[in-house]
């Protein structure tokens, strides 16, 4: 039979035809199915843009407590990254010991603080990149809020387009165009949706809690009423009389060995009632010690707060003296902040001791050390000689060193242990210059002169200047 090449033509062009519609209908039907899956899909994405924003609100909360620095934002994001409800639970943890420290918005936790309730060892393994990534995009990849759709590449000849061939990589590449919702691509949505709810970009992360009581602003209040309690209770008791006694039969036998007790040279009544003060003060303190070392030993470590609470270090540095204060944090391995500003006040000022913040250019505080004020000090005042430096150098007196207690009287709030002078701010010269004060028994604010409050605080032991005053004998 003759071959019919009219007949073959129409047969070929006629498969060719069904070939080309196919693969264009079979397009068309993969843009329209995908277009409905991302119609479907916008609802557990706009789900998971929830759950990732709610994310990042309660990761901002929570950065209000830390301190600023990358261990802060890693703590955040291995919060996110260690499981559906972990940026909740830092957040609640944060606020808790944030509540307990007696903080006010805008302070934060220290690092130390946050260490000691929270555990999470993989921080420092965080890749940079997700360190640099904002907290939203972070939040969204985590929670599979966003996707992004393959690239796919066309390289079909313009013969071989005419003929239908790459139809579906370009309705895949038209629909990764195609805007569907929040910057999205009906691509990207669908693309989005097939990743799991839940991405951990930190392989393993793990965060723990661990419970601590923290000493905060109201046990500080509760601490101080105790402790003032239980010294005036001991100072007054009978076993302060008998060791008041005692002290001054043990004073009257040296100084009789001495030979004195004679009409030309008695034993003094001051000198009587000076022994015996020493004496009920000496067992007034060792009850307190005992009280104040039980506490410190509940919240001394690191993040229990203890140390934080300035009203009760400066009760304990009034009735006990500063340098019991330095030793007691020297034996719980605490060291004051860097930039606390407020220092704890010694033994031999003023009975009340007020937190200053003044309306005339400077704070006064505590006067424990000669500094200069501002770049150069250029007031001059003289050191004390060596022989008159104070006779037990920094350790605190104990039961029996009256030298040491008379040179604290007579120096201490002018001259540094070995000798130095004390300078404070000078006297305020405005007479109508007001500071804001806070009393420490009641807590209560309110504003005074400056220029009484100075002469209040050291009218008795400086001059005008800030220099210490030169007394009879120094």
């Amino acid at each position: 039979m003759a071959f019919n090449k009219n007949e073959f033509a129409a047969g070929f062009l006629n498969q060719i035809t069904d070939t080309m519609t196919k693969r264009r209908e079979e397009a068309a039907a993969y843009k329209e199915r995908q277009i409905e899956a991302s119609e479907r899909n916008q609802a557990l994405i706009s789900t998971r843009n929830s759950r990732a924003n709610a994310a990042v609100s309660l990761g901002k909360e929570a950065l209000q407590y830390l301190p600023e620095g990358v261990r802060s934002k890693g703590m955040i994001r291995t919060a996110m990254a260690s499981g559906m409800t972990g940026v909740k639970e830092l957040r609640d943890k944060l606020a808790k010991a944030h509540a307990q420290a007696g903080l006010s918005a805008g302070e934060t936790l220290s690092i130390n603080d946050v260490e000691a309730i929270i555990n999470m060892p993989n921080i420092p393994s965080i890749d940079q990149s997700l360190m640099d990534m904002s907290l939203e995009d972070f939040a969204k990849k985590t929670y599979g809020a966003v996707g992004e759709a393959t690239t796919v590449e066309d390289d079909t000849s313009a013969i071989g387009r005419l003929f239908g061939y790459g139809a579906k990589d370009r309705i895949k590449e038209e629909l990764r165009d195609t805007p569907s919702m929040g910057g999205m691509s009906v691509a990207d949505i669908n693309a989005a949706a097939r990743i799991s709810e839940f991405n951990s970009l930190i392989p393993n992360a793990v965060m723990s809690f661990s419970e601590m009581e923290r000493f905060g602003k109201t046990d500080s209040f509760s601490f101080v009423r105790d402790l003032t309690e239980i010294y005036e209770d001991a100072y007054s008791s009978s076993e302060a009389d008998d060791a008041a006694q005692l002290a001054y039969n043990s004073y009257e036998a040296a100084q009789i060995e001495l030979g004195r007790n004679t009409g030309s040279d008695p034993i003094t009544a001051a000198e009587v009632d000076n022994q015996k003060t020493i004496a009920r003060k000496a067992y007034a303190e060792e009850k307190a010690n005992i009280f104040i070392k039980g506490v410190a030993s509940q919240y001394g470590g690191a993040g229990g707060g203890f140390f934080d609470q300035k009203f009760a270090m400066d009760q304990i540095a009034e009735l006990m003296d500063k340098d019991y204060v330095d030793q007691l944090m020297k034996d719980y391995k605490y060291t004051p902040k860097a930039d606390d500003k407020e220092k704890v006040t010694g033994e031999g000022n003023s009975t009340e001791k007020e937190s200053v913040e003044t309306d005339v250019g400077f704070d006064e505080g505590d006067v424990g050390e000669a500094e200069p004020i501002g770049d150069t000090d250029l007031r001059i005042a003289p050191s004390l000689p060596k022989d008159k430096h104070r006779p037990g150098g920094d350790r605190r007196a104990g039961f029996g060193d009256a030298e040491i207690r008379q040179w604290d009287r007579k120096y201490g709030d002018r001259y540094t242990f070995d000798g130095k002078p004390i300078l404070v701010e000078p006297r305020p010269t405005d007479p109508k210059a007001k500071v804001s004060i806070t009393k420490l028994v009641t807590g209560r604010k309110t504003k005074v002169n400056a220029m009484d409050n100075w002469d209040d605080q050291y009218g008795d032991t400086h001059n005008h200047d800030g220099t210490p005053k030169q007394l009879k004998g120094d």
